[in-house]
Order: structure tokens, then sequence, then C-alpha cells
């Protein structure tokens, strides 16, 4: 990429787009990735935590390899003729309906008497006063083996993005499409369906059909670590031609907890502060210490909904439950008062309010906390088979919700004091435990 001589502060740290300039390479993902893309045939799975770097590392390593893609965002509720229907949207494939042609005029198709392609490829010769009418394929029934022949023929491969919301119902019917397209790659070696989703993902397809053991690659993107992190802000730095004071760039680090869009939207926060809206054309700028504590009370007020989003739909009872309801399970992982915390730990605290409590499907409901489906709240330490929250920001407001009783109704303004204090003690210890791992 040809580097400009100034660039703005939103094409440097973009915490709702995938990163270009300050995209951070991880050699042994991308080198996998990079295989998987160029084996013809294969079928790949991207998963890990929301916010962790999933769709930048794919952008940015298509890019690399100049590989061509659509891209269909699935959405709960969407159905499989919905996913369908989006891609030949995107394709604009049509057919003829109608054809009056004159003596001298031709039309004609690569793909069939009743197809005749892509739009970008319709090859065609008429004379002034033929009369072709057209209409979307979209109006045709469509097979999985005709979806992989249009795309197949675009040369492109298809990115579906939060396959994790795709209806159960449907995901067996998309690992067959998997298969067709693994089956079609002889004739179109590029074709294939990159998945991303979340934790867990790669192991539904495969629960769905066996057969696709080995021909999918399954890619986790794990949580960046510190010196991923201190990339993202190093590069920051030099297309801005800024200075991050150490102690605002290793509270933004640990504050992230692993997810490099934390590590971006804080970055960009700490710049707007300091009035920073492009590269600075003279002086190298040293960014003020004090402004951390401003562009963290406004990450706050900007995320109070998200928050209250992630807390809502993690504590929401479908059954109700004696002593294992979500926010009871939440409230014995934070009277702890540990980062991290085991099943039998959890146990023992429920026990506090209920003697008779025997925890049999406990691990169940924990590990159901760290799914999409509860808004990831907690995360699961395999190394030390123990659970934790999945950030500060978010353990915090949960001591809060907790505290005072809050369900649906959070009210922001009157709790963000008691949350700014309760989120200073989570933040220190977050940033204490984070940087130990690390310099282990």
């Amino acid at each position: 990429m040809a580097k400009k001589k100034y660039y703005k502060l939103t094409e440097i740290f973009t915490p709702s787009q995938p990163a270009n300039y300050t995209f951070v390479e991880r050699s042994s993902i991308n080198k996998r990735l990079k295989r998987a893309l160029n084996t013809p045939g294969k079928q790949l799975i991207i998963y890990g935590y929301s916010g962790a770097g999933k769709t930048t590392l794919l952008t940015n390593k298509l890019k690399e390899e100049k590989l061509d893609a659509i891209t269909t965002r699935c959405m709960s509720g969407m159905t499989l003729s919905d996913i369908v229907k989006d891609a030949f949207n995107q394709l604009e494939v049509f057919y003829v309906s109608q054809k009056d042609i004159t003596k001298g005029g031709k039309i004609g198709g690569s793909l069939s008497a009743s197809y005749f392609g892509i739009k970008a490829s319709l090859s065609s010769e008429l004379n002034e006063n033929d009369k072709v009418t057209a209409k979307k394929a979209i109006d045709l029934p469509i097979t999985p083996q005709t979806l992989a022949k249009f795309i197949g023929e675009s040369n492109k491969c298809w990115i579906l993005e939060d396959y994790h919301k795709v209806r159960s119902e449907d995901k067996e019917l998309l690992a067959q499409i998997m298969k067709v397209f693994m089956d079609s790659s002889v004739e179109y070696p590029k074709l294939k369906i990159i998945a991303i989703g979340a934790v867990n993902t790669a192991r539904e397809v495969i629960q769905y059909d066996p057969e696709m053991k080995n021909r999918i690659s399954e890619i986790e993107v794990p949580l960046m670590d510190k010196n991923n992190l201190q990339e993202i802000l190093s590069s920051g730095e030099s297309y801005l031609n800024i200075t991050f004071p150490d102690v605002v760039s290793n509270k933004i680090i640990a504050y992230s907890s692993g997810l490099p869009a934390v590590t971006h939207q804080l970055a960009l926060l700490v710049c707007e502060t300091n009035d920073v809206t492009e590269t600075k054309r003279n002086s190298r700028l040293k960014l003020d210490v004090k402004s951390f504590d401003d562009a963290l009370d406004e990450y706050l007020e900007e995320n109070s909904d998200t928050f209250k989003s992630i807390f809502e739909t993690a504590t929401k009872i479908v059954h109700k439950r004696k002593s294992e309801n979500p926010s009871e399970i939440l409230n014995a992982v934070l009277i702890s008062n540990k980062e991290n915390i085991t099943v039998h730990e959890v146990k023992e605290n429920l026990k506090l309010s209920d003697k008779n409590y025997k925890g049999n499907n406990l691990k169940k409901y924990l590990d159901e906390l760290t799914t999409s489906d509860r808004a990831e709240i907690l995360r699961y330490n395999k190394d030390f088979n123990s659970y934790y929250f999945s950030n500060p920001f978010i353990k915090a407001y949960c001591q809060c919700a907790l505290r005072n009783n809050v369900k649906t109704e959070f009210n922001a303004s009157k709790l963000l004091k008691e949350f700014r204090e309760t989120l200073n003690k989570e933040l220190e210890i977050a940033r204490k435990t984070f940087l130990e791992d690390f310099n282990e």
C-alpha cells in the first residue's frame, strides 16, 4: 500500500471497521489462513470472540491474496432462503424471459439455455430494433448446485458473517451447501464458503455433517496479547505523528482485555480528547496523561446501552431454575472477588444461599454464559479450567446492576458514579492480572 503523507484519525483507529493501516500480522494464524484460502475445495470456519479481529484478519488476507468475495451478513431470524437470495442479489444474475430478435441480432450466455449468466459477463450483439426482456434469477428456483455455479462463474468466494446467528434448522442445509461447493471446486478452484462466527461455530458445522470434518479448515482467532495490542498503538503513533504516554498505552492495553476493537475505540477517544483529528503536521505531539480519564468517561457513556444489552441478554430467563438462574450464577462468580473461578468455587458460593444445592448442571450453565446466546459475558480458560468475565467494563456493570437489583431498567446517569468507582477497582485488578500473565 502506497504510504500517504497525512491520515485522518478515523482511518487509523477503526473500532467499527476492519483495520487497514494498523493491521497486525499474527504469523501462525495468517499462515494457516493463507493455506486454506489457496487450497481448492477447502471450506473455512473462522471463529473467536466478538471484537477479536476475525473480519480484519480475513479482509486483509483476501486483499493480499487478490481474492474477491461477496459477503452476506447473517442476522437473527434470517432463513436459508434469505441468505441465498442475498448472495444472488449481489451477483446480479439475470435470465431471458422474452426475446424479440430481428434478423442479424444474437444474444448468448455461458451457463445454460435458461440462464445467460452474470450481468458483468453478459455478451450480446443486438440490432437497435431487437427487444430482450430480462429478469433477475432470484425469481427462479435455486439449488445448491446452481448457487455454486453462479458464484463460481463470478470467480468469487462467499463470506457468511455472523454464521452463528443462522437458525439451527438451516445450519444442516448450509453444511450440505458447503459439500456442494467443495465438489464444484474442481471446475471453480477459487470457489469456497468462508463462515465467520462466534466460539464453537466450527463444532456446529461438523455436528450437522460429520463428513465435513476433514474438509473444513477451522481457524480460531484468539484474543490479542500485550505485544499485538501495543503494535496497534505504535502504528497509530507513527501514522498520526503522536506519542501515547506509557501510562496511557498500558491502561488502554490492559482495559482492552485482549480485544483489538476496544483498543481502537479507547485510542480513538484519547486522540479526540487531545484534539487530534489527523496527522500532526509539525512536531510530534505527546498526548496528555490526564486525557485518558476523560476518554474513559466518554467510553462508558457511549457504551452504556451496550453494557445494558449484554447484561440483559446474559440474564434473561427462558426457564426459571432454582438457584441456577443466570443472575444468580453471575452473582456467585462476583462474590468470590477473584479474576478466575472454578465450577467448584461457584457451586460453594451458591450453597451459601441454598444449603441443599447440588450443582449437577452448573458447568452446563456456566458454559452457556460463554456463548453468543448469552452475549459472551464469561470466558473459559481451558488451561486452568476456570471462568472469568469477558472484560472489566461488563464485570463492573454487573456488580452495579446486581447490587442495585437492576434488571431491565438501568439508569446510567444515576449509577454512573458508582459504576465508575467500581470500574476503577476492576480495571486496576485487570491491569495487574493482564500484565502478569504476559510477563511470565
